[in-house]
């Protein structure tokens, strides 16, 4: 770990280290240690991989607004203030510019390795035991704030948001329940890497073993054969999915998870 590294990671602390809402560094640190996890033995630029996890949510809208999301103020400020030269700081920008859920529905991806180990590594972290704990962290959030209910059995997830729908904070169907099925279960299918992939597929099974107990214990049969349904419909649509993986079948091997 170099020395700019660990300062952007105390800058980073100080700049998101009173967040409650999952996005705080508790999350940043995590990501920032799955990202170097899956650099491992890649011939990638680990101080922009380490620097784009460490700095993925600087400037996330839903903490900073969307015009600090669309100038990465923060980032640019941190890289600045740690020494990162032009050349390196503007590909970190460019890995934290094509990152993250609302941007994918907009049909935009990273577009080098780099990008999507830490692309890989943050949505990691919205799966599995960490996303669960996050996802109820934030609805705790939100019920306070605009009394949004944990689920509504009543409200059906809304499947095919663009990126503009998603982001709205008043959409009826946006609960923590529904969060599964508008986003975490499709993440597995939105790998970029194979060691992402390999760790969404466990993640994954996490999700819908509690899905499945929730369902049981609230007495809704209705909502489990909803799950069970969605569930046949990720596997029909994976291949479409995978497409930019397929596009991309020239890449190293380790990075092709076809």
């Amino acid at each position: 770990m170099t020395d700019k590294i660990v300062q952007i990671a105390q800058k980073v602390r100080n700049l998101l280290g009173g967040d409650n809402s999952g996005h705080g560094f508790d999350h940043v640190e995590r990501v920032w240690q799955t990202a170097r996890e899956l650099a491992a033995g890649e011939p990638v630029d680990m101080l922009i991989v380490e620097a784009a996890a460490l700095l993925h949510d600087a400037d996330d809208y839903k903490l900073f607004g969307a015009d600090c999301a669309a100038e990465l103020r923060n980032t640019r400020q941190i890289l600045n203030d740690c020494g990162i030269d032009e050349k390196t700081a503007a590909k970190v920008c460019e890995v934290v510019a094509n990152m993250g859920y609302s941007k994918l529905l907009a049909g935009i991806r990273p577009s080098t390795p780099e990008g999507w180990i830490v692309s890989d590594a943050d949505m990691l972290d919205a799966i599995g035991a960490n996303g669960l704990v996050r996802t109820l962290n934030y609805a705790f959030m939100r019920c306070l704030k605009y009394g949004k209910p944990i689920w509504d059995r009543e409200v059906w997830p809304e499947i095919g948001l663009t990126s503009e729908q998603y982001k709205k904070a008043d959409r009826r169907s946006d609960n923590c329940i529904n969060h599964f099925f508008e986003k975490l279960l499709r993440l597995k299918d939105l790998m970029l890497t194979a060691g992402g992939r390999r760790l969404a597929a466990e993640r994954q099974e996490f999700m819908i073993m509690f899905l499945k107990a929730f369902f049981t214990e609230n007495y809704a049969p209705d909502w489990l054969e909803y799950l069970e349904t969605y569930l046949q419909g990720l596997k029909a649509s994976a291949k479409a999915d995978n497409q930019f993986r397929t596009e991309n079948s020239c890449l190293p091997e380790s990075f092709c998870v076809g």
